[in-house]
C-alpha cells in the first residue's frame, strides 16, 4: 500500500512511466496512413501492422490529449520531448476530427451505429477545444506556408454540433432499447462496460456544449439506469459470497460500481465500501484480476460474426482509479486506502508488462496474451489510468499538506460528475465566482489589474497555471490587504493557504531555520493554492546595522531575512502558486532585497479609502435614500473636520470601520447625523468604547 509519506516518491515513478507510456503510444503513430492518421497495432508475427481500429483511435486520441496536458504541466522536460505528441494531435484534428460531418460519418461509425464505438467517438470530440489550446503556438509543423507555425484552424461548431446530436441520439436509443430491456440472465448482450462509456460520453457533451439539450438525451434516462446498476451490484455481490464463480466477474462489478458512483451517491455510499473490498480481494497477487466474462460488440462484425472485446486488468484499474479521483473530490477518506493499494499493485504490475516488438513499443491485454504483441487500445488504457492514478496521488498529497496547516480554505469541489475528466475537456473546475474586492485607490482600477494579471492569466491557461506570480502588498490595517487575497482565490476557486509568524515559529526562534525549510517544502509541492503571508513582515525588515542596536538582534535579523529570500525566489521559479506578503509597514522598511527587482511581481500599496471609494462601497453595500445620504454627509464632513485638526489619535475611516456603520444603519435607518457621528468617534477611538458614549 502507498504511505503518505511515499507519496513523492510514488509521484516520481508515476511521472517516470506516464511518459514512458506516451512516448509508447507515438511509436504505434503511422506515419503516412493513405486514409487518415492513426494507430496500429502489430500482429502477432510482429511484421505487418493491421488497419488503424476507428474505436481504438478515438480512445488513443483521448489518451494523446492527456499525454500532452501532462506533458504541458510538467516543467522539467528534454527538449523537444512535446513536439511529437503535439505534431500527431494536430494531424489528427485537422486531417481527422474536422472533417466529421452529418452524412458521412462511416469513416468514424463504421457502417453501423455501434453504441461503444460512438461513446469514444464523443469522448474524442469533447477533446478537441483543450488539444486546440494545448498545442497553440507550437513550432512543429513541416509546412513551408506556415512558416515553422503548427495551423489548426477554430472548427466548424455548426457541423460539430450536428453531427454531436445524432451520434448523442443513437447511443440514446441504444440504451434505451437495450440495456433497459437486458435481465441479469442475458447481460452478455450488453456488457456495463459499454454502458460506463455511454454515461462518461453523455455527461462530457452536456458539460462541453451546455446549449446541446438533444446531445444529452441519454442523462434523462439516468433514473432508470440507476435502479438496473444497483440491481447488478447486488447480484454480483451475491455471486461473489455464494463462490458462483461461473457469475461473478470482477470486471463487471468494477464497471457498476463505477457507474453508481456516479449515479447515485447514496447508494454507493451504501454498497461502494463492501463492493471495492470484493473487487480487491478478487485481484491477484501480481496486480491483475481474473479473466472477464467475453463482451460482444453489436455491430462490429468480423466474418459475419459478432466481434469481441477482451476487458482487461487495466480496464478495471482504470474505473477504479476514476473512482478514486470522484471520491476525493467529495472529500470521503474511507475507500482511499483499499483504491490506492488496488492501483498500486496494478501500477506494479504494468510497469513489469511493458513489451516491444521491432520499433513498436507498448501493453498488450493480459486477456489475449499472445507473443510479441503491443497494442495502441490496451496502451492508451494504461497511459489514461497512469494519468488518473498520478492526478488521484498529487491530490491526496496536497490535501495532506494543507491539513497540516490550521488557517486554510479549501477550494469549492469541482462541479462536473467525473472530475477525472475535468483537466482534459476544461469543463469549468468548481464554481469560480466573479472577483470582488473593495478598491481603496483614487483610481479604482485595482480590479481592473488584478484580474488583468493574476486571474485572466490562469483562466486562459489551458493547465490553469499562473503568468504572474506574486504580490506585495503594504498599507495601514482594515485597508483590504486581506480580502483582496481571498477574493483573488474564491475567483480562481483555489484553496487559499494563510501563514503567520506563529506557523515559522512552533519551535521558538531558535529552531526558525528548520521550521521554514519545512514550510517552503511544503509549498514546492503544491499546486494552484494561493499563499497569503499575514503579518509576516518582521521577516523581511530591513537588517538595522547601526551602533545601537544590539549585535544578537542585528545577527538574528539578518539570519531570519537571508534565509527567507532565497526560499521566496524559488517558490516564485516553481510556478505554480499566486502568493501575496501583506504588510502594515511602508516597504522602504523591508529588506532592499526583498523589494529588489525580481522578487515580486508587483507591490500595491492600499491606502484607507479615498471619498471617492467610500461612496462606491456604500453604493454596493445595497443601502439606499436617506440613510445612504445620511452616512454620505457625516464621512464628508467628518474627513474634512478631523483632518484639518490632525489629531493625535486621528485615523482615516477604514473599510471595516464602514461596514460596521452600514449595518448599523441597516438597524436603524432612522438614525441621526449626530447618533451617527457618535458611532464614528466611538469606533475611531484609539482605546475601548467611552462609557458615556456606549
Amino acid at each position: 500500500m502507498v504511505d503518505v509519506r511515499d507519496l513523492t516518491e510514488e509521484l516520481h515513478d508515476v511521472r517516470y512511466w506516464i511518459r514512458r507510456a506516451g512516448k509508447a503510444l507515438l511509436t504505434l503513430e503511422v506515419q503516412d496512413s493513405p486514409t487518415f492518421p492513426g494507430f496500429i497495432r502489430s500482429e502477432p508475427d510482429g511484421d505487418s501492422p493491421s488497419p488503424p481500429g476507428k474505436t481504438s483511435t478515438h480512445r488513443s486520441f483521448a489518451a494523446l490529449i492527456d499525454f500532452i496536458r501532462f506533458l504541458t504541466e510538467e516543467k522539467e522536460q528534454e527538449e523537444g520531448e512535446g513536439e511529437a505528441p503535439k505534431r500527431l494531435a494536430a494531424k489528427l484534428i485537422t486531417d481527422y476530427y474536422d472533417e466529421i460531418k452529418l452524412g458521412d460519418t462511416e469513416r468514424f461509425r463504421g457502417a453501423d451505429p455501434s453504441t461503444f464505438r460512438d461513446s469514444h467517438l464523443l469522448l474524442a470530440l469533447t477533446r478537441l477545444k483543450m488539444a486546440r489550446s494545448l498545442i497553440a503556438g507550437s513550432h512543429t509543423n513541416t509546412d513551408a506556408s506556415s512558416n515553422g507555425q503548427l495551423q489548426v484552424d477554430p472548427p466548424d461548431e455548426d457541423r460539430l454540433k450536428k453531427v454531436i446530436r445524432a451520434i448523442s441520439s443513437d447511443i440514446s436509443k441504444d440504451v434505451c432499447k437495450t440495456r433497459f430491456k437486458i435481465d441479469e440472465p442475458s447481460r452478455h448482450l450488453f456488457h456495463d462496460y459499454i454502458t460506463l462509456f455511454a454515461v462518461r460520453a453523455a455527461d462530457a457533451i452536456s458539460s462541453t456544449y451546455k446549449d446541446e439539450q438533444k446531445a444529452v438525451s441519454v442523462c434523462a434516462h439516468y433514473r432508470n439506469l440507476v435502479s438496473i446498476v444497483h440491481q447488478g451490484v447486488l447480484a454480483q455481490l451475491g455471486a461473489y459470497h455464494a463462490q458462483d464463480a461461473s457469475r461473478f466477474d470482477p470486471a463487471e462489478l468494477a464497471f457498476r460500481i463505477c457507474l453508481l458512483h456516479r449515479l447515485d451517491e447514496q447508494g454507493f455510499a451504501q454498497i461502494g465500501g463492501p463492493t471495492l473490498r470484493v473487487i480487491k480481494e478478487a485481484q491477484s497477487p501480481n496486480g491483475s484480476w481474473p479473466t472477464a466474462r467475453r463482451v460482444f460488440l453489436q455491430n462490429h462484425q468480423v466474418n459475419g460474426q459478432m466481434e469481441e472485446l477482451h476487458v482487461g486488468s487495466y480496464d478495471i484499474a482504470l474505473a477504479l482509479a476514476i473512482i478514486l479521483c470522484g471520491e476525493m473530490n467529495r472529500d470521503r477518506d474511507d475507500n482511499v486506502p483499499l483504491l490506492l493499494d488496488a492501483l498500486h499493485s496494478t501500477f506494479l504490475h504494468a510497469k513489469a508488462s511493458i513489451s516491444s516488438v521491432g520499433a513498436r513499443t507498448g501493453w498488450s491485454s493480459d486477456r489475449t496474451r499472445p507473443r510479441d504483441h503491443v497494442e495502441s487500445w490496451t496502451t492508451a488504457v494504461v497511459l489514461s489510468f497512469f494519468d488518473r492514478y498520478h492526478t488521484a496521488l498529487r491530490r491526496l498529497r496536497q490535501r495532506e499538506i494543507l491539513a497540516k496547516y490550521p488557517s486554510v480554505e479549501y477550494a469549492k469541489a469541482d462541479a462536473f460528475e467525473w472530475p477525472d475528466l475535468t483537466p482534459s475537456i476544461r469543463s469549468a473546475p468548481g464554481v469560480e465566482p466573479a472577483f470582488k474586492i473593495r478598491d481603496p485607490t483614487a483610481s479604482q482600477n485595482l480590479k481592473e489589474k488584478i484580474t488583468e494579471k493574476f486571474l485572466s492569466p490562469v483562466k486562459g491557461s489551458p493547465v490553469r497555471r499562473p503568468g504572474y506570480i506574486s504580490l506585495l502588498l503594504s498599507g495601514p490595517p482594515g485597508t483590504g490587504k486581506t480580502s483582496l487575497v481571498e477574493g483573488m482565490a474564491k475567483s480562481l476557486n483555489w484553496s487559499l493557504l494563510t501563514l503567520s509568524p506563529p506557523d515559522f515559529l512552533q519551535g521558538g526562534l531558535e529552531k526558525f531555520e528548520v521550521s521554514s525549510a519545512k514550510i517552503f517544502d511544503d509549498l514546492q509541492k503544491l499546486r494552484r493554492v494561493v499563499v497569503l503571508f499575514d503579518e509576516c513582515e518582521d521577516f523581511f525588515r530591513r537588517r538595522d546595522t547601526e551602533a545601537a542596536t544590539a549585535v544578537s538582534e542585528r545577527t538574528m535579523g539578518a539570519f531570519i531575512t537571508a534565509g527567507m529570500l532565497p526560499r521566496l525566489q524559488r517558490l516564485r521559479e516553481q510556478g505554480w502558486l499566486i502568493f501575496a506578503l501583506s504588510t502594515n509597514i511602508s516597504i522602504d522598511q523591508l529588506d532592499p532585497a526583498v523589494i529588489r527587482p525580481g522578487r515580486f511581481d508587483f507591490e500595491q500599496y492600499l491606502p484607507h479609502p479615498s471619498r471617492e471609494a467610500q461612496q462606491q462601497y456604500i453604493e454596493a453595500s445595497g443601502l439606499v435614500g436617506e440613510p445612504a445620504e445620511c452616512l454620505s454627509k457625516v464621512l464628508r464632513e467628518w474627513t474634512e473636520r478631523e483632518g484639518e485638526r490632525n489629531q493625535q489619535y486621528y485615523q482615516p475611516i477604514s473599510f471595516r470601520v464602514l461596514a460596521e456603520l452600514i449595518n448599523f444603519l441597516k438597524g436603524k435607518s432612522d438614525a441621526t447625523e449626530d447618533e451617527l457621528e457618535r458611532e464614528i468617534r466611538r469606533r475611531m477611538s484609539p482605546g475601548p468604547p467611552r462609557l458615556a458614549d456606549s
